[in-house]
């Protein structure tokens, strides 16, 4: 079993795109598919890609540019399963009060009034997140016709083991064209709606407010869209932070370069935000970064990566929402 909390955020959102060898494809698909979670991956320049980690976004995913890289190269569905011109994707992220100022002094606004709070929180080691994929995979097969959310239970225990099960919620179309081809998709899958198992931590418990940097730099790459995809947002799928721990993550945040306050914003349960974006194309494809944040007690309420133009060998009407997590509990 492959170490859980690596699994949870990123196997393609920083992968260049680029063909793939049949034998490349087998081996990648072998290992994508021997787990239910949503994997993504990243190249640093001028390193070799590390290994292939599954995280928890949607079911089999795989974040934008990895697959890409296959699909531009090799079919990787059954000749017989029905397809749609342009894959189904969620609405944006509707952002009112629009800016596009730095955003160290906000972040450390939302410090200041945070490491003031009592930690009042019930936590019980459960954690809860609604997330979803652009290359989710149910049964082999990559869902088009259709966005398919996923309710994504955790469980950590004292010894960093972790218990999860996820269960796929009810399929959003755009017409009825989309619910035929869905009827016609699933009716090929035949796949359970729940799955379940046990994975294990590579990361420490949250440390002390004045560790919290080290803590979060550690397995980070350097620019800022890494950070928040590949550290911040994994980090968060398995552990609480208290008041004061969010205040000094906020700091870390607010030294990453580029980041900006884009505005107040509604996650996709409908609480309310401010949002903070930066724009990249370190995964070969150009796309936004956004993280919601309630300004009140500093607690990361939802990460979302739009593809805003160019998309590469995925087949996606641009701009598009690409991956979303929505943090529920813990």
């Amino acid at each position: 079993m492959r170490d859980y909390e690596e699994s949870l955020t990123a196997i393609g959102s920083r992968l260049k795109v680029r063909p793939a060898a049949p034998q490349q494809v087998d081996a990648l698909l072998e290992r994508i598919l021997s787990e239910p979670q949503y994997a993504t991956h990243r190249a640093e320049r001028n390193r070799k890609p590390r290994n292939l980690r599954v995280k928890s976004l949607a079911v089999l995913g795989v974040s934008a540019a990895a697959i890409a890289a296959i699909v531009a190269a090799n079919s990787l569905m059954k000749p017989s399963f029905p397809e749609t011109a342009y894959a189904a994707t969620p609405p944006l992220m509707k952002i009112s009060d629009e800016k596009n100022l730095p955003a160290a002094q906000v972040l450390e606004d939302i410090a200041r009034r945070t490491e003031k709070l009592s930690d009042t929180s019930s936590w019980d080691n459960h954690f809860v997140q609604e997330s979803w994929s652009l290359t989710t995979r149910i049964g082999g097969h990559q869902i088009t016709s259709a966005v398919v959310p996923e309710h994504r239970d955790s469980w950590k225990k004292a010894d960093g083991s972790i218990a999860w099960s996820v269960k796929e919620e009810k399929p959003k179309f755009q017409n009825s064209d989309q619910k035929k081809l869905w009827e016609q998709q699933w009716a090929a899958i035949g796949e359970p709606t729940t799955r379940t198992g046990k994975g294990g931590s590579s990361y420490s418990n949250p440390p002390d407010p004045a560790e919290m940097k080290h803590w979060l730099e550690e397995g980070s790459p350097g620019d800022t869209a890494g950070f928040i995809s590949e550290s911040l947002v994994q980090k968060l799928m398995t552990n609480h932070l208290t008041p004061k721990q969010r205040a000094a993550s906020l700091r870390v945040l607010e030294t990453k370069k580029d980041l900006k306050i884009s505005g107040a914003a509604k996650d996709r349960a409908g609480r309310e935000g401010l949002a903070f974006t930066v724009e990249s194309d370190s995964s070969g494809l150009p796309s936004k970064h956004t993280l919601v944040i309630n300004p009140d007690d500093g607690k990361i309420l939802a990460y979302e990566e739009i593809l805003t133009s160019d998309p590469g060998a995925l087949k996606v009407k641009t701009p598009a929402v690409i991956n979303y997590v929505t943090f529920l509990r813990g």
